[in-house]
């Protein structure tokens, strides 16, 4: 019988070939013929598969060439009294030089050329797998790798050797011992690879395997850019999802879940949970997951914000439509919240009516206020009656790697750096902090890293992270700054690079490329944060 290799492998190549194949098997049945012989020859001899070549074409010389074990080129073959074609033919001989078949190659007059030798298979084989823009390679019994395309010694020279070889020899070995197909797959943070392997057997003996791998990788990139972009563009917007929330813990997990099922209410929710734990960004997830997507949403602080509060507290809220986020509720006078209080009653009774959503949050414990004397007690129970609490990183610290991960692809954006993993001290010291802002600490703290690493570093080190520093500042030399500015660590960290940078440039006169270098910037970064800071 024909080599099954050649039937699966060169086929589809036949088939697009200007030339008619005609193959037949040692006994001169045919076993393949492509569209052009069949265009070719098919109105005077009608090509069947699995019928003898002379019962369709009685002056074939096909067995000729079996008995011969010799090569035919560019004989005249007649197909009428006016036309006719030019046929060559060829042995196909197996590796004990024994006779398996014969190939027929039909050419139109005006086609005339040298066809392929003895090894003409081979060649078009070889040239399918060099071509080929998928990495292909040809392994025997042994494992030892026959044939490969450049896209295959390519692939391999860029991949962790040890571990890419081990995957590949244990797809192999699935196929020698199961004798079918296997795939398996490589999925780390640079690649994304489907390693497939199919078995060559010939009468019955395993000869080797087909392997080709398949490099998603760039796929995958696209898409996580793509989320990436999308959940940034979402930020900026205002416009957060549920999914753009970062977890593992069953803590968050549960508050989420809460939040889903209020959030198809339009009952006044209560979101409580220390500064940094997301507050916001669940208030705003809430207004887009629930009818009131398509209105406005406005964010109101009681001292940034005092005309629209005022507003809003003296029954002019009839004009918005949407949803209201009051914030800190706590920073209200008492005078304030006997208004809210009011408000909250009558809102109670037109809930399903009214066209406003109202969302309040806190970050100090209402408890604690309601000791002091500064906050009203049936206010308190209003509130409470549907709340959600948003917990802080200390009780959640599995979420803090997944977070700071996400974190570090925003600002390898912001800075043209490549700071792919974190290692597991650094990990750890993360883990260990105690935040006092909690998530926005946690991004403050790795935006000071990436400015204290190195150009060429692609992992986060404990070294790069200064935590006793920042507490030490943030409680000696910057407290009162935050009391009266109410800046956030973030704010702090940048006015601190800002100096830094100034400080640098007028050290080095103003040499940009210099101060770069210096503290270990690319130029484009350096130049990003000059625009940032106004220091060009």
């Amino acid at each position: 019988m024909i080599d099954r290799t050649i039937q699966t492998t060169s086929y589809a190549l036949f088939d697009e070939m200007k030339e008619g194949i005609i193959l037949v098997d040692n006994r001169g049945v045919i076993c393949y013929f492509n569209k052009s012989a069949e265009r070719m020859i098919q109105e005077q001899y009608p090509l069947q598969i699995d019928q003898h070549i002379l019962s369709i074409i009685p002056t074939s010389g096909m067995m000729r060439v079996l008995h011969t074990k010799r090569k035919e080129e560019q004989k005249i073959f007649a197909i009428s009294d006016k036309d006719y074609l030019l046929i060559s033919r060829y042995p196909l001989k197996n590796t004990g030089n024994q006779v398996i078949g014969a190939v027929a190659v039909l050419q139109e007059a005006n086609q005339k050329r040298q066809w392929l030798d003895d090894n003409n298979i081979q060649v078009l084989l070889t040239l399918v797998l060099q071509n080929s823009a998928e990495a292909f390679a040809v392994v025997d019994e042994l494992g030892h790798i026959i044939m490969q395309n450049p896209s295959y010694k390519e692939l391999l020279s860029v991949l962790d050797q040890q571990r890419a070889r081990k995957l590949i020899a244990q797809n192999r070995e699935e196929v020698f011992r199961t004798r079918r197909d296997a795939e398996i797959s490589l999925n780390s943070d640079s690649h994304c690879l489907v390693i497939k392997s199919t078995p060559i057997i010939v009468d019955g003996i395993l000869k080797g395997c087909l392997q080709s791998i398949n490099n998603n990788t760039e796929i995958i990139h696209l898409k996580r850019e793509l989320q990436q972009t999308k959940s940034i563009i979402r930020g900026l917007e205002h416009s957060y999802q549920f999914e753009d929330f970062i977890y593992q813990s069953s803590s968050m997990k549960f508050a989420l879940e809460q939040a889903k099922l209020i959030g198809a209410s339009k009952r006044v929710l209560f979101i409580r949970g220390e500064e940094g734990t997301g507050k916001f960004m669940l208030a705003n997830t809430i207004h887009n997951w629930s009818g009131n997507k398509f209105h406005l949403f406005k964010r109101i602080h009681p001292k940034r914000n005092r005309e629209q509060l005022i507003k809003l507290l003296n029954k002019n809220s009839g004009n918005y439509k949407g949803t209201v986020y009051l914030e800190n509720v706590t920073c209200l006078s008492i005078e304030e919240q006997t208004l809210l209080l009011e408000m909250v009653k009558e809102y109670a009774k037109v809930e399903k009516q009214s066209s406003l959503r109202l969302i309040v949050s806190s970050t100090i414990k209402l408890e604690k206020a309601l000791m002091a004397g500064v906050f009203l007690e049936e206010l308190y129970d209003e509130l409470m009656k549907s709340h959600i609490y948003l917990p802080p990183l200390s009780e959640r610290k599995e979420d803090i790697y997944p977070l700071a991960k996400h974190f570090l692809l925003e600002l390898n954006k912001e800075s043209g750096r490549w700071i792919k993993e974190i290692e597991l001290d650094a990990q750890k010291v993360l883990e260990a902090y105690s935040y006092s802002t909690n998530v926005q600490e946690l991004k403050a703290i790795l935006q000071l890293a990436v400015i204290r690493a190195k150009e060429e570093d692609t992992i986060l080190k404990s070294e790069h992270l200064v935590l006793s520093q920042m507490n030490k500042k943030s409680k000696m030399d910057v407290q009162d700054e935050m009391d009266e500015d109410n800046q956030t660590l973030s704010e702090l960290i940048e006015k601190y690079e800002k100096v830094i940078i100034e400080k640098t440039l007028r050290k080095l006169d103003g040499n940009k490329t210099l101060t770069a270098k210096t503290l270990g910037l690319s130029v484009r970064n350096l130049y990003y944060k000059l625009d940032k800071y106004d220091l060009n």
